[in-house]
């Protein structure tokens, strides 16, 4: 087994806010480095906010396609080509995370890949290297719980949805929670035949009247 590297300080998960942590506590002269086994960014730049912003205004575009006559144009919405705006979606997607890679070496922030486990010297291990923080933080993020049901392997989660390489003919979104709507309005705009399951009478209810 390796030695034990020491840094200042040791992050454990690329997203957000352990890049951002990584990279201001490099502004403070101390060793810093970065454990992450997938791409870098999170949630919000690789299955999140960035690529749903990508498909809303693509949904967009349908709705006003439909909408131009309305305003005088002569257009047909002859068809939607799903690979094509995912392709472009995944291509800006890679480039941000080159750039937040590019952004941790500009701060010399050193990037370890890997899943990284806790030892029982307290120490990280990653690859059968272990590394030690005299400060750690634990920045990983969370996945979805998927129900212990029936039929349960045949649906998928919001990640799942930018994992679809075609748009689905019909699509059964579960949920009233903003998530679920905003992709349920996605999938519909752009021509699934979409039903939205709800457990209560409205969608959106713990947000402002």
């Amino acid at each position: 087994m390796s030695s034990v590297k020491e840094f200042d300080y040791l992050v454990i998960g690329g997203g957000s806010g352990g890049i951002a942590s990584a990279r201001r506590a490099r502004e403070f002269g101390v060793s810093v480095a970065l454990i992450e086994e997938g791409r870098l960014g999170g949630t919000c730049v690789n299955v999140g906010c960035v690529p749903k912003k990508v498909m809303y205004n693509c949904s967009m575009h349908a709705e006003f396609i439909r909408d131009h006559a309305d305003y005088g144009f002569d257009v047909t919405f002859n068809k939607f080509d799903w690979s094509v705006i995912k392709k472009s979606r995944d291509e800006y997607i890679r480039r941000l995370n080159s750039i937040y890679e590019n952004n941790l070496n500009g701060s010399k922030v050193e990037l370890i890949r890997g899943r990284g486990s806790f030892t029982d010297d307290g120490s990280v291990e990653v690859n059968g290297q272990k590394y030690r923080g005299k400060q750690t933080l634990i920045a990983v993020g969370g996945y979805p719980t998927i129900p212990d049901i029936p039929g349960a392997e045949y649906g998928t989660d919001s990640d799942g949805f930018f994992e679809l390489e075609t748009l689905p003919k019909k699509s059964v979104v579960v949920g009233a929670g903003y998530i679920a709507v905003e992709l349920a309005g996605v999938l519909a705009n752009l021509g699934s035949d979409t039903h939205l399951l709800i457990r209560y009478d409205k969608v959106l209810r713990t947000f402002d009247e």
